[in-house]
Formats: C-alpha cells, structure tokens, sequence
C-alpha cells in the first residue's frame, strides 16, 4: 500500500540540473535515483515520482537510461534526482514500497 506520509523534499536529494541549488554531476559511485515530474501550481511546486531506481554508478546510469528518454518523450520535463548509497538495492525497494511509481514494472 502507497505511504501517504512519504513526502519528497527535493533539497534532500541531487541533481545534474544547473538551475538547481543542489546541484551536483552524478558520480561513479552507487546509489538510488528518481525520475520526477514536477507539477507547478500558482503558490508552490509539486512533484510526482514516475520511477525510482538503484544502480552501482550513477553517472553511467544517468548517461545510458532508456527509462529516462522515453519519460522525456512523453512528458514535458523529467528531472533526475539521485542519493548516493552503498545499500541501493535495500534503499530502492524501500521507496518503491512507499511510492508506488507508475513506471517501476512492480506496479503496472
């Protein structure tokens, strides 16, 4: 069942976006990473999570990810946000327990 008190803080997380303020180049090191569409309103930025994944290097990942190119397709804007992590594959079953995206194959 999704978590209703899951709430993404995005300035918890990096990203290779420039405008961002936490900015950072993902690095080759392992981690966790979500692919959110941000949603704005009049007052304030909403975010939804359309995946979230784990790998042992970050950069590779964000350079190669076929997930990541078709969302963009589909969708205005998607922006990757990543953690670095030794534990990625315990984090990544986490977050996709309390999140329920709508692009992880668990919950199709």
């Amino acid at each position: 069942m999704k978590d209703p008190a899951f709430l993404f803080k995005p300035d918890e997380w990096f990203t290779p976006n420039t405008y961002n303020r936490n900015f950072k180049c993902p690095p080759k090191k392992s981690g966790v990473y979500l692919l959110v569409k941000p949603i704005y309103d009049l007052n304030k930025a909403n975010f939804q999570i359309l995946y979230v994944g784990s790998t042992s290097c970050l950069e590779k990942r964000y350079k190669n990810h076929e997930v990541l190119r078709k969302l963009q397709i589909e969708h205005d804007y998607i922006q990757f946000y990543f953690k670095e992590t030794e534990n990625y594959i315990d984090l990544e079953k986490e977050l996709i327990k309390k999140i329920q995206p709508k692009y992880n194959k668990q919950w199709r």
